[in-house]
């Protein structure tokens, strides 16, 4: 068992000396490489990153693990005008949002506007969001719709991971890591060539690890997950043929991150709290409870019976044909199997909203694309099909410390869901990069999409009074087709400078929400239509100093229709969410990022996303409104960055990195509740890495050095409990990682 303050204070020592060490030693002359030039898989093809007409942050190898990137919710640092969250703890679908345009809704049934793609599956629900991260050659982010190559419902943008592939040679390595809050770590990876034309990689990852948050309720736990990954990947390489076979396996399990009940009213009954206190020990909820620590990582959760197993595993089939010297035909198949079982905690220290969620989702996708190059155009088209089937039995337990009272025992209610979502996604596209002159090419793409979603959905009742079974039986089809597509122009101004410019429209069918409603008419208005989006973008690309300096430009505006929004139902005595379909929306803003290496032992990095307009449109249906407000999740400034140096220390590398993620305020829902609001804050990372042997380096590594506060989640459970539920984000970890290659 590590000691959480002394490790502490080990590492903190060590980071200190070895800053106080490198800054009297003298640089390499030959460190730190010169940029090489960046391929991209943007446009499903290897181009050169200055040449897609797509905005595209690309995350190496190397700058995942000086960051201690862990899954997918952790790539908003790398990507301006992007924010992840867990928001409903991690384990649970994550909040992915770009550019204002993300999905924020907790169940398990919800289709994200961004998608992830790993090696050219799909993720399907956002069940499948959060993608543990090792051994991968590199991760781009595309920001903006992408509606002709990667169409299934991807109006925000796409995540793609590639992994490593095998090679003829033998090798790997493995990386061994502990840190504060008991945590552990172990993955590697190892190269097996088996002939001259096939060979495997196996690689696993495996973390062990507690939250940060503090727990004061007696014999409740702080929260914490095992986490196991495993993936083989075989391929073999024949005269006309490529063959890759991929096989994954993922396990989870442990406790929840326990929230906080943060009350809203006054101890002395003089009134609310101001939104500034709400936390401390001035405020209670409507209950009379409060935290009662000091420390802004202090809750009060009865958790002890809250609990979390995920076990999923995959497999995928990619074969690339070289028909001709000119053509191409790729075949990808992908299988996935994903159950899940999350329990959840909303009121703090009491039994008063409580559930589980308990999925079991499975995802088959075929895609074949072919592919022609000649020497004024390049050529894909495609079809594209998708079978996912989610299965959920999950609860909701309300007010059940009131059982035992006999004046309230009438409140109380259990709702046990019984709910099927059977979605199938059919298309077609095609797209053309046409060279107009060898300084313009011209890209345009179009594609076809039928979506159809058949779903069932059952509830039964439990209340003090015996059981309601069938309270209600639904059951409907939800169809529709859309065109979607691409028209761009890329222009190169000169050897170094590209210019481009594009308009995408963006598409996302409708679906049923299989959330928590407690009532036949809540569940009857569950469906939602589709939503559109028309995007229109401009940028540069320009690089100098050869190559040593880039920056990358773009500016976007987006025509928003129907779009989907999840609302939070703030008066609702029982927590009560929907997601429909506001009206016409606009969001505009700008992304910048700038890299800079002016010496072979210095780097520099600075992405900046301003979002000065994001909008929801305008919705009312009976009794439910939505006001113009600004979108969830969508802060108006988003600037990161990092500075790394490299020395020559007792004749081996010695690299510093220090790193930062500046999110200007946001809100948690639709309602620009102060109470629900995070103000704007930043976070601080670091790490020294000692390359002590050819083979053998050690890493000291910080997160959240400055030991920020900032939530996960606020979420408004003032009508029910008189208090705001919050998740923590994490607070400061210290940590080392020694790895060997062989």
């Amino acid at each position: 068992m590590i000691n959480t303050h002394q490790f502490g204070r080990y590492i903190r020592c060590c980071f200190i000396s070895l800053f106080i060490i490198s800054s009297t030693t003298v640089m390499s002359k030959e460190s730190l490489q010169q940029v090489e030039v960046i391929e991209v898989y943007a446009q499903k093809r290897a181009q050169k990153l200055q040449d897609v007409s797509v905005a595209v942050t690309v995350v190496s190898e190397d700058a995942l693990q000086r960051q201690q990137i862990k899954d997918t919710s952790q790539l908003a640092k790398f990507t301006p005008n992007m924010k992840i969250t867990n928001n409903a703890g991690e384990g649970t679908p994550p909040a992915f949002n770009i550019r204002g345009i993300g999905m924020i809704d907790y169940n398990t049934s919800t289709i994200s506007p961004i998608a992830v793609y790993s090696d050219g599956i799909v993720s399907g629900s956002a069940n499948n969001l959060a993608t543990n991260i090792f051994d991968l050659e590199q991760v781009e982010v595309l920001r903006g719709p992408q509606g002709t190559l990667f169409g299934r419902n991807t109006t925000g943008g796409a995540i793609l991971l590639r992994s490593k592939m095998p090679e003829q040679q033998f090798g790997g390595y493995i990386n061994a890591g502990v840190a504060e809050y008991q945590t552990t770590s172990i993955d590697g990876a190892i190269n097996l060539p088996f002939s001259d034309t096939t060979a495997a990689r196996i690689a696993f990852d495996h973390d062990d690890y507690q939250f940060s948050t503090n727990n004061l309720m007696p014999e409740q736990p702080d929260g914490g997950l095992k986490q196991t990954n495993v993936r083989l990947i075989v391929r073999s390489q024949f005269d006309d043929l490529t063959a890759t076979i991929k096989l994954h396996k993922e396990r989870s399990t442990g406790k929840p991150k326990p929230i906080a009940s943060n009350g809203i009213y006054r101890k002395d009954n003089s009134g609310q709290c101001k939104p500034s206190i709400v936390g401390s020990n001035d405020c209670v909820d409507a209950y009379d409870q409060l935290v009662g620590g000091d420390d802004f990582w202090d809750v009060r959760a009865d958790t002890a019976d809250r609990k979390h197993n995920t076990d999923s595993w995959g497999s995928a089939l990619i074969l690339d044909w070289q028909l001709t010297e000119h053509s191409q035909l790729t075949s990808i198949t992908g299988v996935r199997k994903l159950t899940r079982f999350h329990s959840f905690d909303s009121d703090g220290a009491r039994n008063l909203i409580e559930g589980t969620f308990d999925t079991n989702n499975n995802l088959y996708s075929q895609e074949v694309n072919l592919s022609i190059t000649q020497q004024n155009y390049f050529w894909q088209t495609g079809i594209f099909y998708l079978k996912e089937t989610i299965e959920q039995n999950n609860s909701f337990d309300l007010f059940r410390d009131f059982r035992s009272i006999p004046s309230l025992a009438d409140v109380p209610a259990t709702f046990f869901y019984d709910n099927s979502l059977e979605n199938a996604s059919t298309a077609l596209y095609s797209q053309l990069d046409y060279t107009l002159t060898k300084d313009t090419t011209l890209i345009t793409g179009i594609r076809f999409t039928k979506e159809e979603t058949d779903y069932k959905a059952k509830a039964d009742l439990n209340t003090v009074h015996g059981n309601v079974p069938k309270l209600w039986d639904l059951a409907g089809n939800i169809s529709d087709n859309e065109f979607s597509g691409k028209l761009a122009i890329n222009h190169a101004l000169a050897n170094d400078i590209n210019l481009f410019a594009s308009y995408t429209r963006g598409y996302k069918s409708g679906g049923y929400n299989a959330g928590y409603s407690t009532s036949p008419e809540q569940a009857m208005n569950s469906e939602y239509a589709p939503e559109t989006l028309n995007a229109y973008e401009a940028g540069a690309k320009v690089q100098w100093l050869d190559h040593n300096a880039r920056w990358h430009l773009a500016a976007f505006y987006y025509d928003y229709q129907d779009q989907q929004v999840f609302i939070n139902i703030q008066d609702s005595a029982v927590p009560y969410h929907v997601l429909k379909n506001a009206g016409a929306s606009e969001i505009y803003g700008l992304d910048s990022e700038f890299y800079y290496a002016p010496t072979n032992q210095l780097e520099f990095v600075l992405n900046i996303g301003y979002l000065p307009e994001a909008s929801i449109g305008k919705f009312q249906q009976e009794n439910l409104f939505v006001n113009d407000n600004r979108l969830p999740f969508s802060s108006k400034w988003n600037v990161s960055g990092y500075l790394l140096t490299e020395f020559q220390f007792f004749t081996n590398p010695l690299t510093m990195q220090l790193g930062f993620d500046y999110q200007s305020e946001f809100y948690f829902d639709q309602n620009e509740n102060p109470y629900t609001k995070q103000n704007g804050y930043t976070v601080f990372n670091g790490s020294i890495h000692y390359a002590f042997h050819p083979d053998f380096s050690l890493t000291l590594w910080g997160k959240n050095l400055t030991k920020t506060e900032f939530a996960e989640l606020r979420f408004d459970s003032i009508a029910a409990l008189g208090a705001v539920t919050e998740l923590k984000g994490e607070a400061r970890q210290f940590g080392a990682t020694l790895q060997y290659r062989f």
